[in-house]
């Protein structure tokens, strides 16, 4: 019962942030990688969804976390799947250096079933967004 209200609380809110909110994709050019939604992200971070940081232990150490995101590295996909957990439907925004690895963990999952999960593209990227909404 309490998986079926949190579903709908976070699919209310993506909704309501999409019809709200002007959401423009950083459109790469043709071959050089996915589409991100950093702004998106940045909003449900503020929301309270879980983040997901899919760099290397070494990249963070440079950097550190956003918001008090879980780090599994992208190249781990059971443990990002444990991560998930059996809520197919969970909300969660992933972010990587770019958004690539964040693309492919995001593609890899939905192989397997899951929905909901939001490409905020690279740290910059979401920090900067995050910055922004302040």
């Amino acid at each position: 019962m309490r998986t079926a209200r949190n579903l709908r609380l976070y699919l209310t809110a993506l909704l309501v942030l999409l019809l709200a909110a002007p959401l423009t994709a950083q459109q790469p050019p043709a071959d050089e990688g996915p589409n991100i939604y950093p702004n998106l992200g940045a909003r449900l971070v503020e929301l309270g969804v879980p983040t997901l940081d899919v760099r290397s232990a070494e990249e963070v150490e440079e950097t550190g976390l956003v918001a008090d995101a879980t780090r599994i590295s992208h190249d781990e996909l059971d443990a990002i799947e444990a991560y998930l957990g059996e809520d197919e439907n969970r909300a969660v925004v992933i972010y990587c250096g770019s958004g690539r690895r964040a693309s492919r963990v995001i593609e890899a999952m939905r192989e397997r079933g899951y929905g909901g999960l939001v490409n905020a593209g690279g740290y910059s990227d979401l920090t900067e967004a995050l910055n922004d909404t302040d």
